[in-house]
């Protein structure tokens, strides 16, 4: 009864503001009422809306773009890295290496910049290098300039609807939900409520107001004895006390602690390695071409000069050259080229684990053998619900005199069902450049559809007897972060690694029952 309803300070401050004004906004509220701030009147609104005291008359959704880390460095340049290289490529800089010299932008943002511009049409490769296809305006780039970044540069207000459907369509898409920290742009939602106080509101701020209740016994209350005649406010029992959160270990780690134990429970050895490679390593000893398309700077990180990884010896150092060049001693035709060294000891980040079965080829290995590697690798990509720009991936090949692909088929099933916990995946036909024959693992993900879990194969002679191996092995190099968010009933590559740490503190991992995707329960 509405006798019963004592009423917070907080609460009777919100009541006598709608009983006197009428139904306001949220923000009408937060500046004109007497509370003490938007803390207080949220507190106050969730508290009335849910005794029934206030009633909310209309909602209104609207979302605004701000400008993210990223989109403040570009206002603070005067340009961004897009409209930058075009003028390049328009004053006759054909060369991405020249371009990404200059110091405004560094050399992974240029790459970014080639690489929406590519996809978008404005500029292309040629035989001569980089050349602008159209005229020299920038296109949505250009829009996006002086419908986003000025208006934001000046302080006015932008509304996500007032933008033409492609700018809208670009700065969605750098607007990313998590990640915040490089974003280009941000865009927040912000609803209006229209509230207004009911007729139990009212009779309850009349009744508060003829005899407010006390929320607590003063020393002067008990000195003159008025205490005997107080009405006290009643505790309210079924409010959710605050949340205590104790330390726990990351999900995404206990999932990698869970696949490193099955791994070594089945009698595989573990490869490390370092996450700073030379090209000998993670490309050469692979037999990949040093003209290969998967050696382009967007594809690959390199760091800085003078950072030095320790290369292979002469000898194994020779063989390799002598693979790519002819063939010689693999019974192969090589590639034709001049193999250089020089480009073969520059440092990448990994892009790859197979880096780590290399080094262990060349490395004397027991045959027969077992090993895999937990690999974190660095690729450029753009970041969707499957993509990430570092990633960890199920390195591994095992050795010996009958090894065919039959064992390896074997054990991609045994890794999609017991890892991925999925029972509908496939094998397709693939090609890699180190081994032969190749195939990809596709998984079924229930919202994302097909998704490549990773590639396998048999390592060709080029790779195995350069190394010093001459028997079968087999390889493979799954993508750990897809079949974790099949194994822990995720939808988005990105909750593997966000920031947020109430989604984390969300997700429920269960080790012992992890493996099959029996291990995962989301709160």
């Amino acid at each position: 009864m509405t006798e019963d309803r004592d009423l917070h300070p907080l609460e009777r401050e919100l009541l006598t503001y709608l009983d006197s004004a009428g139904p306001s906004t949220d923000q009408n509220i937060i500046e004109k009422s007497d509370l003490a701030d938007e803390g207080s009147f949220r507190r106050a609104s969730e508290w009335l809306l849910s005794r029934g005291l206030v009633n909310e008359v209309s909602r209104e959704s609207r979302t605004f773009v701000e400008l993210g880390p990223v989109g403040q460095a570009n206002a603070a340049a005067g340009i961004t890295p897009e409209l930058a290289l075009i003028r390049a490529v328009g004053r006759g800089i054909s060369d991405l290496a020249e371009i990404q010299k200059d110091s405004t932008f560094d050399r992974g943002r240029w790459g970014s910049a080639f690489g929406a511009l590519t996809r978008t049409g404005i500029v292309a490769r040629s035989g001569e290098g980089i050349e602008l296809c159209g005229d020299s305006h920038g296109g949505v780039y250009a829009d996006i300039w002086e419908q986003v970044y000025i208006p934001l540069s000046s302080g006015d207000i932008l509304l996500f609807t007032d933008l033409p459907d492609e700018v809208a369509s670009v700065v969605e898409t750098r607007s990313p939900k998590r990640g915040k920290s490089r974003a280009e742009f941000v865009m927040t939602e912000q609803v209006s409520r229209t509230l207004e106080i009911t007729a139990d509101g009212v009779e309850a701020l009349r009744i508060s107001s003829a005899r407010p209740a006390v929320g607590a016994v003063t020393p002067e209350m008990l000195a003159d004895g008025s205490w005997r005649e107080a009405r006290f406010r009643r505790y309210q029992v079924d409010i959710p006390p605050s949340r205590i959160h104790t330390g726990r270990l990351h999900p995404y780690m206990q999932f990698l602690d869970t696949v490193r134990r099955r791994f070594v429970g089945m009698g595989f050895k573990e490869m490390k390695g370092s996450l700073a490679e030379n090209e000998f390593w993670n490309n050469d000893a692979l037999f990949m071409p040093q003209f290969h398309p998967a050696r382009d700077i967007h594809d690959a990180y390199f760091l800085e000069d003078g950072v030095r990884v320790a290369g292979p010896d002469s000898g194994v150092a020779g063989r390799v050259a002598a693979a790519h060049e002819n063939g010689e001693g693999t019974g192969g035709r090589g590639w034709g080229y001049s193999f250089s060294m020089e480009r073969s000891l520059q440092t990448i980040l990994r892009s790859q684990g197979t880096a780590l079965s290399a080094r262990t080829l060349a490395d004397d290995p027991e045959i027969p053998g077992k090993y895999f590697g937990i690999a974190r690798c660095f690729r450029y990509d753009q970041v969707d619900a499957t993509h990430l720009p570092d990633f960890f991936q199920i390195e591994g090949i095992v050795l010996g005199e009958n090894i065919n692909l039959r064992h390896l088929l074997g054990l991609l099933r045994l890794f999609a069902e017991e890892i991925a916990g999925v029972d509908d995946y496939k094998f397709i036909p693939a090609y890699f450049p180190f081994t032969e024959p190749s195939v990809e693992m596709h998984i079924r993900h229930p919202e994302l559809g097909w998704v490549e879990g990773g590639g396998a194969g048999l390592f060709r002679p080029e790779v195995c007897l350069p190394l010093g191996v001459n028997v079968p092995v087999i390889a493979w190099g799954l993508g750990l972060d897809r079949m974790a968010m099949l194994a822990m009933g995720l939808h988005d590559i990105r909750d593997l690694v966000t920031p947020d740490i109430a989604r984390l503190r969300e997700m429920r991992v269960r080790p012992d029952r992890l493996l099959r995707g029996r291990g995962f329960q989301d709160a």
